[in-house]
């Protein structure tokens, strides 16, 4: 019973924090708040700093991404391309530069994977670009996407479609319904 009791508050403790964090995200999406509002709201749960960073940043962007796909979508028939741009500053991964100036339709299977942000801590962007833009700016419809770089392990590019699902199956499944059931009540409620 004692270990049962420990584990129980060690997990509503974990989902408490878990939900605080979201709370966060969801604020700083809201009400447009900075880096620094969200450290204020999480330092005591998030420690690393860098932790922080990087999930303010990728929860941030990634909504941000998503509803930049779903306006590229509707505006498709006047700008039907997307030209990839890398910050391309001394952050810059590789996998990220090798995209930089990659000009595709956005139709094209690639931006199902590669749409910004496709990685942790992708500061990547997609610009949607008409016909007259492309000749104005002499692009060109890019033809080799042979070799590109390997997606990170359950990250989702906002224009996959659906979000990354936790895989509840893996859990006790006492444990896995309950988390189930945590998760679903933060997103809906």
């Amino acid at each position: 019973a004692a270990r049962t009791r420990a584990f129980t508050a060690a997990y509503v403790h974990a989902a408490d924090q878990l939900q605080a964090v979201y709370d966060a995200v969801l604020a700083a999406l809201e009400k447009g708040e900075t880096l620094r509002d969200f450290v204020q709201r999480t330092e005591n749960i998030l420690t690393r700093p860098w932790h922080r960073e990087t999930v303010f940043r990728t929860n941030v962007l990634s909504s941000y991404g998503a509803g930049h796909w779903e306006q590229a979508q509707q505006m498709r028939a006047l700008r039907p391309y997307a030209r990839y741009s890398a910050v391309m500053d001394g952050r810059t991964r590789p996998a990220h530069a090798r995209l930089h100036g990659l000009v595709l339709p956005l139709n094209h299977p690639f931006w199902k994977t590669y749409w910004p942000p496709w990685d942790y801590n992708c500061r990547c962007a997609a610009i949607t670009l008409g016909q007259g833009e492309m000749e104005s700016q002499g692009l060109k419809v890019s033809t080799e996407t042979a070799g590109l770089p390997t997606a990170a392990k359950n990250f989702q590019s906002p224009a996959a479609g659906e979000s990354w699902q936790p895989e509840y199956d893996k859990y006790a499944p006492e444990l896995g319904a309950a988390l189930q059931q945590r998760v679903e009540r933060a997103i809906y409620d």
